[in-house]
């Protein structure tokens, strides 16, 4: 079974890391609290990525083996507190 890798946040980066992700092997989950650029979310589509935008959703996020968030992010951002709280391993 793949592990599964959420990326909080998807600018370049973050979908840089997702396709990387995906090329890996690990099964895959971008999360956006705003609207992804077209470009990135076509990239995403092309390469058959789960992904969602305007909101978090706490389910799909919670069951992470590994988050890699934006730095965007702050850590006092009540999800990342959560995430953390269940043990998952965050990458900045």
């Amino acid at each position: 079974m793949s592990k599964r890798l959420v990326i909080l946040g998807s600018g370049e980066s973050g979908v840089g890391a997702a396709l990387l992700g995906k090329q890996k092997g690990y099964d895959v989950f971008v999360s956006d609290g705003g609207k992804i650029k077209e470009n990135y979310k076509q990239e995403l589509i092309d390469n058959a990525v789960d992904f969602e935008e305007g909101s978090h959703t706490e389910e799909k996020i919670l069951n992470a083996d590994e988050v890699m968030k934006s730095p965007g992010i702050p850590e006092k951002n009540e999800l990342v507190k959560k995430i953390r709280a269940k043990g998952i391993a965050v990458i900045k």
